[in-house]
Order: structure tokens, then sequence, then C-alpha cells
């Protein structure tokens, strides 16, 4: 079986390359080989911007691929591009939008496949939105074999999930240094992260499947945390009691509206994800990895890796601004 991810090397998407290789998948990615040190072994490159449309079909020219994954998509033009590109050339087509196109603001916590997609807050997610019309519109018109996955806030080696960013180290490092952490709203808002080796499952379970074809899919932990309990799991697994104020989404974006999206038209809600579908559609998908032993893996990994310690030293103003202006109000 053939599979062609397109993007390949990025946090998700590397997890997902290494289940593919387990379970016996050719894989092949679509990129521009700017992080080779990230490939896989036994992975093909076709190595391309994937904007590059000519240079992009002489690479595929012969080719056929079972199932064919979108990392990398964002705008709906992005989907018109690649029905273009690959049409006739796979068996299934999967895009990565994303969990946050829900709606928002929620009206109710428990998110099934069905919820309504719209969010007034984010950009990004409205373009998720497009993308997925575009498919969809396609499936209904010609049978493109498209499936959609939306992966909710998913992390890896390395990351360690909070409001302020999850790749870079600048909310653990101010644990450590003794310093004041945010949490948005009261810190009781429940909230989902999810392992990338767990999502892995239900991705690659989805590859070549033909209950997949037409249909959405989101694909997450079944533990909802509240943002205080993730907060005092990441400290613990720092050897540290986090100093944790609360300060409501509305001020701290108030303050600076680059926050709305990412807070109230994501992480300032309530979600818990019913998961019904994706196990119905991939029988053995369990995920396996609690946060509390997921983070632990990602502070040793950075214990090792001690270069990838990387704080924001803007976030790192931002949060302090916002902790000043909290206090004086």
């Amino acid at each position: 079986m053939k599979v062609l991810f397109i993007g390949g090397t990025g946090n998700i998407s590397s997890a997902c390359t290494d289940a593919a290789l387990k379970k016996g998948f050719e894989v092949f990615h679509l990129n521009r080989g700017t992080h080779a040190e990230l490939k896989a072994e036994d992975v093909v490159t076709l190595k391309a911007d994937i904007n590059d449309t000519e240079t992009v079909r002489m690479l595929t020219a012969g080719l056929h691929f079972d199932s064919i994954v979108q990392w990398i998509g964002y705008t709906a033009l992005d989907m018109k591009r690649d029905i273009e590109l690959f049409r006739g050339k796979t068996a299934q087509y999967i895009f990565i939008s994303s969990a946050s196109a829900y709606q928002k603001p929620s009206r109710s916590y428990i998110i099934t496949e069905s919820t309504p997609l719209i969010n007034p807050y984010w950009q990004y997610s409205r373009d998720k939105i497009a993308c997925e019309q575009v498919l969809t519109e396609a499936y209904a018109k010609e049978g493109f074999p498209m499936t959609i996955v939306r992966p909710s806030h998913t992390y890896g080696e390395g990351w360690i999930p909070t409001p302020f960013g999850s790749s870079e180290f600048t909310v653990p490092q101010r644990m450590l240094d003794g310093k004041e952490i945010i949490v948005p709203g009261d810190g009781q808002s429940l909230w989902t992260v999810t392992h990338t080796t767990d999502f892995a499952k239900g991705l690659v379970g989805l590859l070549c499947n033909d209950k997949a074809i037409g249909e959405a899919f989101h694909i997450t932990s079944d533990e909802a945390l509240t943002w205080d309990t993730i907060h005092r799991i990441i400290a613990e697994a720092l050897g540290v009691t986090p100093k944790i104020v609360h300060i409501p989404s509305d001020f701290i974006a108030s303050l600076f509206p680059e926050h709305i999206g990412n807070l109230l038209g994501d992480k300032s809600n309530s979600v818990v994800f019913d998961n019904t579908k994706i196990k119905r559609a991939v029988p053995d998908f369990i995920c396996s990895t609690p946060f509390s032993v997921g983070v632990r893996r990602s502070i040793e990994w950075l214990e090792a890796h001690p270069e990838k310690k990387v704080v924001n030293h803007k976030m790192n103003e931002q949060i302090e601004a916002i902790l000043k202006a909290f206090k004086k109000a």
C-alpha cells in the first residue's frame, strides 16, 4: 500500500509516518526537504513545494497512491489545487483540518462530528472550514474520495501544551524560575490534549479504509482535564509548585488581540470529544498515553535536548504585561 504525506516532518505527521511504516505502508513524503534531519528511514522523499504544480505533476507522473494525506493545507485554494493535482491519482485523499472549526461559543461541551462548524473568532478556523466545504462539494459532485480529520490539541516529544504556546519552553521555564503563570478564566474549563502516538493510531487506521470515504472524524483522547489540572501536572513533572494567576480570556484578548483566536476561538471553551465515530471506523483505536505520562516524556526528551528549550521572550513580556495590568485593574 502506497501512502503520500504532503509535509510529513511536523509534530503530528512525524509520529504518523513512524506508525504507517510500522504497519507496513510504503511511505512517500512530498515536501521541500528543509527538514531532512527529521526524515524517517525508509521514506521516499519527493522534493518539491506543493505550490509548484508543474514539478509536483512531474514527480508524481505514473504514480498512484492508496492514500494521500494533506498536512499543510490551509485555504480553499489549496484544496482546489490538490483536487486538480491528485484527481485519479489516489483512492483516498485525507485532509487534516482542525477541531477548532467546531462551533464557538459551544452550545454543548460534548463535541461530535455533527457539531456545527462556525468560528467567528479565528480566521485560521474559518479557512479550515472553507477547505472542508470545497472537499465536501467535490465529493458530492464528482465522488472525489475525500476524508476529513480534525485533530485537537496534539503534542509530542518536546511539546508541553499550554494556552501560551506548546512547542516552546516559555511557560515551563517560568514555573522553574518561580514566576507567576497565567491560566485563562477560572481554570476549571475542560480541555483535551492528545499524544501524537495516540493520534497516529487513529489516522493510520483510516488509511485505505473504505468506511472513511466521504466522512469526517476527530481523533482525540478521551481524557478531559481542567486547565488548572493540566498546569499542575506539568509543574509536578518539573518538580515545582505552580504560581497560578487566573485572568479572564476577554481581559487578555483586550490587551493583546492576537490571542482572540487562540483563546476565545479555542482554548477558553470547554471541550470533551465523543470519539464513538473513529472507534467505529478503527475498532482498535485507543489512547493509551495519559497526559501525566506524555508530559513527562516530553520533559525527559527536552532534558536530553536542552537546545530545544526555547523561551519566547516576546511572549514572556506579554505575560508580564498582562499580569501587571490585571493587578492594577
